[in-house]
């Protein structure tokens, strides 16, 4: 408001003197209003009193899994030798050398020729115990067997037994093989077919003595025939646990010995590998159900083949990986969507359990344990008070827990229990 000061005269200064003194209480009284005793300023800085920090409990399924990264590939490559020689040529003495190779990427199976020394063939055929001798009729052993085993898998017509000595039935369906395959046996050479000659003719010789000499004579010949006929060199055949298997490197070329490994061979069906925490490993187990998300959004299955040790993969030739996470293969479901993610990384999802349909769930932050060692859940009322109720915690899940009311407590969905605050 605009104050109309008179003129002149008293009633002028007597309007003056009113204005000013409105003016200067006024100012007076503003800047009472701003100044503040010491416990005005520090009440006005004490933090707000704190509220409880509420959420609603679901009625929701968990699902618990366990996430990791890993990685498709063929599995671990192992190295190759041979252990033996191949059958000499006629009136060949030379070393040994590797006349034919393999390319690497191959898939070898039963009965497939890895290699060829000295125009002979080196086949593959399925066991554990390695090849270590030439075997002969009347040979015996884990070898022996093996080679059965693979004659009654190839040539199931043959009629081979499973067991017994490496006798002429078995020697005849593995020459049968071998022509199969194009090649020749291992026959007599040329050194025994003579020595045969003359313990014949010493027979021959000793008839009408008789007696000893005679005995002697055939005694020796049947000794002889005991081993003599078809035989398998023991550089011949490369026994491998698992076939088939893909053959990821030759390193044995043509013109060259074949000493040392010859080639490297890994599981021919791709596998994903990676890394788990212990605590995570330790909900694992074989069998269980993947999914696999790749970088283009899309998924395959695939199951837990093994954990551990074992399935850990080589960061380098020299070292082992220095991840501390406990090694985990899986193998694809589907080999054709596998192969064409070869080499490429994929989001890894296995489910380790789930509440089997609708339960009541909280924040795992709900959830505290009392001095009696019961766990408990606070419950906010709508009149602001609160009353504890104690829970058995189940599945835990993405950061929420089931919980069940115990003890005859009341807990129900939409009831809202405390996650921060006091």
């Amino acid at each position: 408001m605009r104050l109309r000061l008179p003129r002149r005269g008293p009633v002028r200064v007597v309007a003056l003197t009113t204005a000013v003194a409105l003016t200067a209480g006024a100012a007076g009284w503003f800047a009472a209003t701003q100044v503040k005793s010491p416990a005005d300023a520090a009440a006005f800085r004490e933090p707000p009193v704190a509220s409880l920090i509420t959420v609603p409990v679901e009625k929701r399924t968990l699902t618990s899994t366990v996430t990791t990264q890993g990685s498709i590939t063929y599995g671990k490559a192992q190295p190759i030798t041979l252990t033996g020689t191949v059958a000499a040529g006629t009136g060949e003495a030379g070393p040994q050398l590797v006349t034919k190779t393999s390319a690497a990427g191959r898939t070898l199976r039963e009965g497939d020729v890895l290699l060829e020394i000295n125009g002979r063939p080196v086949f593959v055929l399925k066991g554990k115990v390695p090849m270590y001798r030439s075997l002969t009729k009347g040979a015996e052993g884990d070898d022996v067997r093996q080679v059965r085993a693979a004659m009654r898998r190839l040539l199931p017509g043959r009629g081979v037994a499973a067991s017994g000595p490496l006798n002429e039935s078995a020697l005849s369906a593995i020459g049968a093989f071998y022509s199969k395959r194009g090649y020749a046996a291992a026959a007599p050479t040329t050194e025994q077919k003579a020595q045969l000659r003359l313990l014949e003719r010493a027979v021959a010789d000793t008839k009408e003595a008789g007696g000893q000499p005679l005995a002697d004579a055939k005694a020796d010949l049947a000794e002889f025939r005991r081993t003599y006929g078809i035989s398998v060199p023991s550089g011949e055949i490369l026994f491998l646990p698992k076939l088939p298997i893909r053959l990821t490197t030759v390193t044995a070329g043509a013109g060259t010995a074949p000493t040392g490994p010859v080639g490297t061979v890994a599981d021919p069906a791709l596998v994903v590998n990676a890394t788990v925490s212990p605590e995570d490993a330790e909900l694992l187990k074989p069998g269980m159900t993947a999914t696999l998300n790749d970088t283009a959004g899309g998924t395959l299955t695939a199951k837990v083949t093994g954990l551990g040790a074992a399935y850990a993969i080589k960061a380098d030739d020299d070292q082992e990986s220095s991840s501390t996470g406990v090694p985990l293969q899986l193998k694809p479901t589907d080999a054709t969507k596998a192969t064409a993610l070869n080499g490429q990384s994929v989001q890894v999802r296995i489910t380790v359990g789930d509440t089997g349909g609708d339960v009541l769930a909280v924040p795992v932050a709900a959830v505290f344990t009392a001095s009696d060692g019961q766990s408990r859940v606070t419950v906010a009322t709508e009149t602001g008070q609160t009353r504890d109720v104690p829970v058995d915690p189940g599945l835990t899940a993405d950061g929420n827990v089931q919980v069940r009311p115990r003890d005859g407590a009341q807990l129900s969905e939409n009831d809202r229990v405390v996650v921060s605050g006091s």
